[in-house]
């Protein structure tokens, strides 16, 4: 395998991370929105919303966990793909957040905007909030996509795995 095909691979896994990203941000305003009708008042409707919310992280990585299965027959590039397109899509999400903080502005955030109107302790107050909201959850998050995509990859692979031997 030829170590250029190899990287522009893994930059292929960053760059679907980063857009699953920032389109999960849409997609979470978007499940916000839906209106449920007569299953609003269901019991149901909290573990659907759950499982969409949190399901839908695996769109990106069960195709390339997959993927490099069946060009390595091993779990272990399988979990690394995953945690790089969720890491990705994790820095994504956070960088996306911090623009609209910074120049589109948040609700209830306006005063956060770097081209408004300042006070005199704008930089304070925006690098405690950015500390609070964006980079704590950052760390937060990093983590679960790290132990997450281990795990969700090397599932993936072994059940992909034994499906093929079953199969054959």
């Amino acid at each position: 395998m030829k170590k250029s095909t190899m990287n522009e691979r893994w930059l292929v896994y960053c760059l679907i991370g980063l857009v699953f990203g920032v389109v999960d941000w849409y997609y979470l305003d978007l499940l916000t929105h839906i209106s449920w009708g007569q299953l609003g008042e269901s019991p149901l409707v909290v573990p659907v919303i759950i499982a969409l919310n949190y399901g839908v992280w695996l769109v990106p990585v069960v195709p390339i966990a997959i993927y490099e299965t069946r060009r390595h027959k091993l779990a272990l590039p399988s979990a690394l793909a995953s945690v790089t397109v969720w890491s990705s899509a994790i820095f994504g999400y956070y960088t996306y957040y911090t623009a609209l903080l910074a120049f589109r502005g948040l609700p209830h955030m306006d005063y956060l905007l770097v081209f408004g109107e300042r006070s005199p302790t704008f930089w304070q107050d925006w690098a405690k909030v950015f500390w609070k909201v964006i980079l704590s959850q950052f760390l937060e998050w990093i983590i679960i996509a790290i132990v997450g995509g281990s795990i969700v990859g090397f599932i993936v692979s072994r059940s992909y795995i034994y499906w093929i031997g079953r199969r054959t």
